[in-house]
């Protein structure tokens, strides 16, 4: 077993994990479906969530090139996938209420905390592309366009329905852009 192989298998233990919560979360949803009110935003953050997860699994093949681990590195590079697992835990109630759940108000009470592990994962991404996959500062934009967004929708919060869907919307179409711009494993 190669090094890579070792340490990808608890990034895939907690990916998944964090998957299975999403599509708990999901099913929890369409079970209550007509006892809920829905939001978009909060149903576009649940397919970002979901799509971060994919992708993430799929660029983690990536580190297979990495030689030496230390456990420094490894601690460093699992962050990313445990905080998609919080992330994927706050997304929905930790119990459920049978008489229903207002989705709005759910997500407005906690959108911050989503917005805090947006703001961490720009953190990391930025640190992890330059430690590990050698990417300059500049070449990063995107990720510091993302911090910049949400370190103002953290200080400054607004419950404009309209910012909060667009905010939601361009995170899935940069997550589903990303998505496929990845290399095939074939070329890899």
């Amino acid at each position: 077993m190669s090094p890579f192989e070792y340490v990808i298998v608890l990034i895939s233990i907690i990916l998944g994990l964090g998957i299975a919560l999403v599509l708990t979360g999901i099913a929890e949803l369409i079970k209550r479906w007509k006892s809920c009110t829905h939001f978009w935003p909060y149903l576009i953050w649940i397919l970002v969530v979901f799509v971060l997860h994919i992708q993430e699994w799929w660029a983690t093949y990536d580190l297979r090139s990495v030689k030496s681990w230390s456990l420094l590195i490894f601690l460093f590079v699992i962050l990313y996938p445990i905080l998609l697992f919080v992330l994927a835990n706050l997304l929905f109630p930790s119990k459920w209420p049978k008489k229903g759940i207002d989705i709005k108000e759910f997500y407005f009470n906690n959108c911050k905390k989503f917005f805090v592990c947006i703001v961490l994962f720009a953190i990391l991404s930025i640190v992890q592309n330059v430690v590990i996959a050698n990417y300059r500062l500049q070449d990063q934009l995107i990720q510091f366009s993302v911090l910049l967004i949400f370190t103002i929708m953290i200080l400054r919060p607004t419950r404009s329905i309209t910012i909060h869907t667009s905010l939601s919307l361009v995170m899935l179409i940069m997550m589903l852009i990303g998505l496929f711009l990845t290399k095939d494993l074939s070329e890899i």
